[in-house]
């Protein structure tokens, strides 16, 4: 897995895709409270209104803004970034991040991402970061199986096998140096 620590920094990047896990926001407030992180940046992939799912007619960034401020957070303490989807998506969703966090006063991240691919999130996270550089420190969350016997479940099993394919991919279309991936 990625190296994890317990870290401090400026901003907590709370890795989505189309939706955003509830464990990862959790995890996220829970920095913020704590004062390991002084914002939070949640991270969605821009849902076009005809590929939302079923009764969902709302935007759903606005709605997990929503769900955000009746959590209790204010507005200062979270802001809230669309990626467009084009592959490779964590690559695209990274550029898309490191676009506007480049342009503020950050330093440092703390990357909050789900199970197994933490690894292959936090790898192109670190090298995008380099030229700005930003310091990044993986947090995984493990979510849908036990992460001290992940290998006995189902779903462990696929999304390992799923993840570390994927960061074959990145490593082989040189995506991720191969020199950060030790």
């Amino acid at each position: 897995m990625a190296p994890e620590g317990n870290y401090t920094a400026d901003v907590a990047i709370l890795e989505g895709t189309e939706f955003i896990d509830r464990n990862v926001i959790m995890s996220g407030m829970n920095l913020l409270s704590s004062g390991k992180v002084k914002r939070l940046i949640v991270v969605l992939f821009l849902i076009a209104p005809s590929h939302r799912p079923f009764a969902l007619n709302e935007d759903y960034p606005d709605l997990v803004k929503k769900e955000m401020k009746a959590l209790g957070l204010k507005e200062r303490d979270f802001r809230i970034i669309v990626t467009h989807i084009h592959p490779p998506l964590t690559l695209t969703s990274a550029r898309g991040v490191m676009e506007i966090i480049s342009k503020e006063d950050v330093t440092s991240a703390i990357l909050l991402s789900s199970g197994f691919h933490t690894r292959r999130s936090y790898l192109v996270y670190q090298h995008l970061c380099i030229p700005f550089q930003i310091k990044i420190f993986p947090s995984a969350c493990f979510n849908s199986y036990q992460l001290d016997h992940w290998w006995s479940q189902e779903r462990g099993l696929r999304e390992f096998a799923a993840e570390v394919l994927k960061l074959a991919y990145y490593l082989a279309g040189g995506y991720i140096p191969f020199k950060l991936s030790y």
